[in-house]
């Protein structure tokens, strides 16, 4: 017992360890920030233009030159990037404002007000930073830091993750277990018992639980809702047979098929995959309540209308949310007061096109869309994707679906139905979710906790079959090592170097010299623009006519982003590259100013051998472990020069002394 809690205790520091961007580098998908909505509420890039747009006055001189600069960078404006993701832009609106808020907003929100309080009572003087108004909240979570925004969602996840995905795997294991073989093991291990469970170490010990569950991915989120609706069917499962003369009498009065209404619906809102998932465990629960009420189809009929009826409100309560930010918060919103002069109409006219899991289901339906985001072959998920997310225990379950009928027989109907629950679930999931030619391993998230149920144990050898010690020890050490070795690669390794990067702007070359008014990220993921807040927060004093400290009035988060402009060209080609050097950095005439050049150092090997007669490039920082799969570092027969390319340079660029 002693071993099982040290082991689960460590992994369980391993797991908050992750959480601090100094630790864990590496930056999985822009999803992560595009979608958890820290740049969405907190992004500068768009906010800095509003800044300069909307807090200043016009005057002759201004308008000449925002004119002069409009002509001058027309052409690389379309390369800027925009802290609005697509996907909440209204003319779009495929995501909910829910979750993320819900991730991101509400824990900041909570260390805003927590810091602030710590803050005033600490102050001898009486002096605090900023005066009480009514705008004091809004203010208050302006201050945030990037580094701040990039840490607390991700420790609010982390104890999200423990909760409902080891606590949900916990409850499942421990209480309804009642196979007759799992009673023999029991009895075997009752010195263990009060230790944590071989199934909840082995998720704990997983690559995707330390790395992908303690960030603000939506698919994080939508495996959380997954975990708790399995375990609230099997529990009801559970009391069907147990309590079953009580049961009947009170099943079309229970409150759970309002509970399951409620999940199945935020579920749903997290993510429209979510009804893939859901879908078996909700025919089951059905199911069940059949058989328990003696084949009575009535008493389906009130529990499919409970449910129903929880869902329709739930999601009733989901649409006016979104309907409310995207009509009335959202940028470029369209708002015709001629045919409607109060809320209640324009939310009866325009509600129905902020469903957005029947917006994401049609966008996502279409391949011309997915081609955007690349395709990928059918068969991707289930030869390519499980075995990355889940190794060892995907192919165990793949050789345990020949063996289902056989394992039923001898075990319990409990056994066995939890067995059939766990697997249609992992199963409808793969298969729709196959049907789609766009395949990320991330949107298999949700099948980890059924998986680890079933075949946790058997993953590293301690089945309830008869033990053997060299076997137990063989699967414990190729588990080990394959989680070990993704959770490096994706947790550290993957684009390791970006948010580094991010995080040390603005960057002067000299002390004499200020920063470079734009900044190019280049063969590089989507860099994230809130990272580079409030470089000089501490600085600034809590004076009302400063402009960094005014407070967005459309979506009270002050504009605390003075910073340079972040162009992202992702991967495009040499010659898109040089199109943005010759627009923000001409040659043609003298030219004092520079720009900054970040990407990778197997990239800059290349653009090496490029002409580049008027610019010269100076590196200035380098951040480390860096590894983009689109460009590998180049082996050109030495292992130490192969490890000098695992880097994201940053290039000061200039002109050169010739032009």
């Amino acid at each position: 017992m002693a071993a099982r809690w040290l082991i689960y205790t460590l992994l369980i520091l391993l797991r908050f360890y992750g959480a601090y961007y100094n630790s864990l580098s590496g930056y999985i998908h822009p999803d992560e920030f595009f979608q958890g909505g820290q740049e969405l509420f907190f992004g500068c890039q768009q906010r800095q233009q509003q800044l300069h747009l909307n807090l200043k006055e016009p005057t002759l001189d201004t308008v000449e030159l925002s004119r002069e600069k409009e002509h001058k960078h027309y052409e690389s404006n379309k390369y800027v990037v925009d802290n609005i993701p697509w996907e909440f832009e209204p003319k779009n609106a495929i995501r909910s404002i829910v979750p993320p808020a819900f991730m991101t907003l509400l824990p900041l929100r909570v260390y805003s007000v927590l810091r602030s309080i710590i803050m005033t009572s600490s102050s001898n003087d009486g002096s605090i930073d900023c005066p009480s108004s009514v705008d004091n909240d809004a203010i208050v979570v302006g201050q945030l830091s990037g580094s701040e925004i990039l840490i607390i969602p991700r420790l609010f996840m982390t104890i999200l993750s423990m909760i409902f995905l080891d606590g949900c795997l916990w409850i499942l294991v421990k209480k309804y277990t009642t196979s007759a073989k799992d009673k023999t093991t029991t009895k075997k291990q009752s010195s263990s018992n009060s230790g944590p469970p071989t199934q909840v170490i082995v998720l704990a010990s997983s690559w995707p639980i330390l790395v992908m569950a303690t960030r603000p991915f939506t698919n994080t989120l939508e495996s959380m809702v997954v975990s708790l609706l399995l375990l609230i069917v099997a529990m009801d499962h559970h009391h069907s047979i147990s309590n079953k003369s009580s049961y009947n009498k009170i099943s079309h009065q229970s409150t759970i098929p309002l509970w399951i209404g409620m999940i199945c619906s935020i579920g749903l809102f997290a993510r429209f995959t979510f009804a893939f998932f859901a879908l078996p465990i909700v025919l089951l629960f059905l199911y069940n309540r059949w058989r328990a009420s003696d084949n009575c189809w009535r008493n389906v009929g009130w529990n499919l209308l409970s449910l129903a009826l929880s869902f329709l409100t739930t999601s009733l309560l989901f649409v006016t949310i979104d309907w409310y930010y995207y009509h009335y918060h959202s940028p470029g919103r369209d708002v015709d007061a001629t045919i409607c002069s109060n809320w209640s109409c324009h939310f009866v006219a325009t509600a129905s096109k902020y469903v957005v899991p029947w917006n994401a289901f049609r966008y996502n339906s279409k391949a011309t869309n997915l081609a955007e985001h690349g395709l990928h072959p059918r068969i991707t998920h289930a030869l390519v994707n499980m075995p990355m997310m889940f190794g060892p225990l995907s192919l165990i379950g793949y050789f345990s679906c020949i063996e289902t009928r056989k394992e039923c027989a001898p075990s319990s109907a409990e056994a066995c139905f939890r067995r059939v629950l766990c697997q249609s679930t992992i199963i409808t999931g793969l298969v729709v979710l196959s049907c789609a030619p766009h395949q990320e391993p991330r949107f298999l998230l949700p099948c980890i906790v059924p998986l680890v149920f079933l075949y946790g144990r058997r993953v590293v050898g301690m089945d309830n079959k008869q033990p053997n010690p060299k076997k137990r020890a063989i699967l414990t050490a190729l588990w080990v090592v394959f989680n070990s070795i993704l959770y490096l690669f994706f947790g550290w390794l993957h684009q390791g170097g970006l948010i580094a990067s991010l995080l040390h702007l603005p960057l002067p070359v000299t002390p004499q010299e200020g920063s470079p008014e734009t900044v190019i990220y280049y063969k590089t993921y989507m860099p994230p623009t809130f990272l580079i807040r409030g470089r000089l927060l501490e600085n600034m004093t809590c004076n009302a006519n400063d402009e960094r400290r005014r407070v967005s009035g459309e979506r009270s988060i002050s504009l605390a982003c003075d910073n340079p402009i972040i162009v992202d060209l992702q991967g495009r080609e040499f010659d898109d590259l040089m199109e943005v050097l010759h627009e923000r950095l001409p040659c043609h005439h003298r030219n004092e100013q520079s720009v900054l050049l970040i990407t990778p150092a197997p990239v800059m090997i290349s653009l090496s051998e490029k002409n580049w007669r008027e610019y010269e490039f100076l590196s200035v920082h380098g951040h480390r472990p860096h590894v983009s799969t689109e460009d590998w570092p180049v082996f050109n027969g030495t292992f130490r020069s192969f490890i000098d390319q695992l880097e994201l340079v940053t290039y000061h660029v200039s002109c050169t002394a010739q032009v």
